[in-house]
């Protein structure tokens, strides 16, 4: 195999690089990264071939996928502040168009989408979702919106044209790994450790380990059917569960009770306001405060049928989460 990776030095790919290399060497792995990310210090003893460039550049994205057989997409942006909504388009909807078309004319065997819950339907009152839920964000929910834009891409590229591509659509990724400390996932686990954990969000969420992305994705190269989407998802519980897990396996105190998703959207309305005068970036967002007091839970039947695989139990991911988080982040 030469496989092409996006979005390489994120979370997902700081974790599925290595991986790779170890399956298939490093003579079989090139990175797509986008220039001033930061990379791994690993990679640079394992001789992995980094092309620098933006995902949407057509040219230098058709460049990077020749002579691959297939490329794996992590490549994306998250953001719920309303001024993001053209840096979302322009990555998860015209960047996944990129890639899609530099497939194509480039003869890829498979493409591996990494994309998201968000570009699958909801329910917010707990009922199980499933690959089929419609679409049905609502409009203020920008990257929902572009995520699901970017899954199309894929999908209509696979019924009208034959690509041979995959799609998978991870719940909220968690586990040891994530290299930047500022990103929302270390940041809870720094507030937690930090003690100043008071408050938490209503409803509830899926999540999945990390390294069962990897897996999964890596199962894809060869295995899944074409032009169909798996959810990824190794648990569902109420957002307070999670922080009692960390604060657990932290030894920290945690006080989760629960905030009212109104006050949480107001709250999130008024530093957005703020923040078109400061064009600072909010601690918080009107549509985050309002996906905050909703219970959205998955299946992962058809990923564990499809792909003969095993989630990680949560407890172990929270766990090993904790301990990768004191060794990275914790002066000792």
């Amino acid at each position: 195999m030469r496989i092409l990776v996006t979005g390489a030095t994120g979370f997902v790919g700081s974790v599925i690089v290595p991986e790779l290399v170890r399956k298939f060497g490093s003579d079989s792995v090139s990175t797509y990264v986008l220039p001033g990310d930061r990379i791994p210090e690993s990679w640079k003893h394992q001789k992995i071939r980094i092309i620098y460039g933006d995902i949407t550049d057509e040219k230098r994205i058709l460049e990077a996928a020749r002579e691959k057989t297939h490329v794996i997409h992590l490549a994306g942006l998250i953001s719920y502040w309303r001024r993001d909504f053209s840096r979302l388009m322009r990555v998860n909807w015209l960047g996944v168009r990129a890639v899609v078309e530099a497939c194509l004319r480039a003869g890829v065997g498979r493409l591996v989408h990494v994309s998201s819950v968000g570009a699958i339907g909801f329910r917010k009152r707990g009922e199980l979702i499933d690959e089929a839920t419609p679409f049905n964000w609502p409009p203020y929910f920008h990257y929902m919106t572009s995520k699901y834009l970017g899954q199309r891409a894929v999908e209509e590229a696979a019924q009208r044209k034959g690509l041979n591509a995959i799609i998978f659509n991870p719940a909220s990724i968690m586990g040891p790994g994530d290299p930047v400390l500022e990103t929302p996932h270390n940041q809870l686990y720094a507030r937690v450790y930090g003690g100043r954990m008071f408050g938490s969000f209503r409803g509830g969420l899926g999540v999945v380990d990390v390294r069962d992305v990897s897996a999964a994705v890596i199962k894809g190269l060869d295995r899944g059917r074409a032009g169909e989407r798996y959810l990824l998802v190794g648990a569902n519980l109420s957002y307070p569960d999670v922080l009692r897990l960390i604060g657990k396996h932290a030894g920290r105190p945690v006080h989760p009770f629960p905030v009212p998703a109104s006050l949480l959207a107001a709250a999130g309305l008024s530093l957005e306001l703020v923040s078109h005068l400061t064009r600072k970036k909010p601690l918080f967002t009107y549509s985050y405060g309002r996906l905050s007091g909703w219970t959205t839970f998955y299946s992962n039947e058809k990923s564990r049928r499809d792909f003969s695989h095993e989630y990680i139990p949560i407890e172990q991911t929270i766990r090993d989460s904790c301990r990768y988080f004191e060794k990275a982040f914790i002066p000792s």
